[in-house]
C-alpha cells in the first residue's frame, strides 16, 4: 500500500481528499496544532522519508497574512523539493498551484500559454512552479481553478447562494468578467485518478466550466423567478482578474469521468433545498 504524505489535510480541500485517499491509502496527515510547520526542516524530517511515496501539499492559500502566505509557498515547497532529493526512492511529488498564474486574459488559456501572474499570491505560486519543474523529476503541478461546493467557506459562488438565501443585492465587480469552475468533488475524483494513475511530470488545468457573469446572472434570474437582485459595480475589467481555461488535457486523461455542471448546482441548490 503506498504511503501519502497530505500536507493541509484539515483545509476546505484535505478534508475530502483525506477522506477519499484513506480508503485505499497509508494516509500521514501532520497538522499544525501537533507542532507541524511545512517552513521548519527539522518538522519536515519527521515525517518527509524514505517510507513516503506521495507528498500532496495543499498549504499556502490565500487566507493568511502576507508574509505568512510567502513564507508557507516558498520556504515550504523548497523543503519539499530539497529534502525529497536527499531520498533514494521517487517521490511522486504534487504542488497545488493556479490558473491565476496566467494572469488577465480574454483568450483561452492552455498549459503552454504564457503566464503573467499579476498579484503577490500568484507570483509566489509560479516561483515555486518553477523550482518544480528544474529540481524534481517526478512532479505533477495542478493549476486549480475557481472551486465551489458543498461546504465550501469562501467563494463567489458561496457569496452568491448567501445573498439569494438572505434577499440581499448582490454585486459583480464587473458583468463582463469570466471565469473557470469545478466543483470540488470534481477534484477530489481526479487528484485520486492521477494518483492511481501514476500521472507525472505534467502541467495540468484543473477546471470545468468558463463562465461569463452575465450568463450566470441571467440563469440565476429565471430560476430564482427574479428573486436574484444583483448589481454591476463595472469596475475596470482589468482588476478582476477575467479568465478563460482549456481544460482539454484533463479531461482527456479521465474520459470516463462526467463533471459537475454548475447550473446543475446551483439548480439543485436553490430549487431543491
Amino acid at each position: 500500500m503506498k504511503k501519502i504524505l497530505l500536507i493541509g489535510s484539515t483545509g476546505f480541500i484535505g478534508k475530502k481528499l483525506k477522506k477519499n485517499l484513506i480508503k485505499d491509502y497509508d494516509l500521514i496527515c501532520p497538522i499544525r496544532k501537533n507542532g507541524f510547520d511545512i517552513t521548519k526542516k527539522n518538522t519536515m524530517k519527521k515525517y518527509l522519508n524514505d517510507k513516503i511515496d506521495v507528498v500532496i501539499n495543499l498549504s499556502g492559500q490565500q487566507n493568511k497574512s502576507p508574509s505568512k502566505m510567502v513564507d508557507t509557498i516558498y520556504n515550504g515547497n523548497l523543503n519539499i523539493i530539497e529534502m525529497s532529493k536527499k531520498i533514494k526512492k521517487k517521490l511522486l511529488l504534487i504542488y497545488v498551484s493556479t490558473s491565476l498564474v496566467y494572469g488577465n486574459n480574454k483568450k483561452i488559456q492552455n498549459e503552454k500559454s504564457k503566464v503573467n501572474p499579476i498579484n503577490l499570491y500568484e507570483k509566489t505560486k509560479y516561483k515555486i512552479e518553477k523550482k518544480y519543474f528544474k529540481h524534481s523529476k517526478n512532479f505533477l503541478v495542478l493549476r486549480f481553478c475557481n472551486i465551489y461546493g458543498n461546504s465550501s467557506k469562501t467563494g463567489i459562488i458561496k457569496l452568491i447562494l448567501d445573498a439569494i438565501k438572505s434577499k440581499k443585492l448582490f454585486k459583480f465587480d464587473n458583468l463582463n468578467t469570466s471565469k473557470n469552475f469545478i466543483h470540488v468533488d470534481d477534484v477530489i475524483k481526479t487528484i485520486s485518478y492521477l494518483i492511481k494513475k501514476n500521472i507525472k511530470n505534467k502541467v495540468l488545468n484543473i477546471g470545468n466550466e468558463n463562465i461569463n457573469f452575465k450568463d450566470l446572472a441571467r440563469f440565476l434570474s429565471q430560476i430564482t423567478q427574479n428573486r436574484f437582485r444583483f448589481q454591476n459595480k463595472d469596475i475596470n475589467i482589468k482588476l478582476t482578474l477575467t479568465q478563460k481555461i482549456n481544460n482539454r488535457l484533463i479531461k482527456n486523461l479521465m474520459k470516463k469521468h462526467i463533471f459537475m455542471s454548475i447550473k446543475k448546482y446551483l439548480k439543485n441548490e436553490i430549487i431543491n433545498k
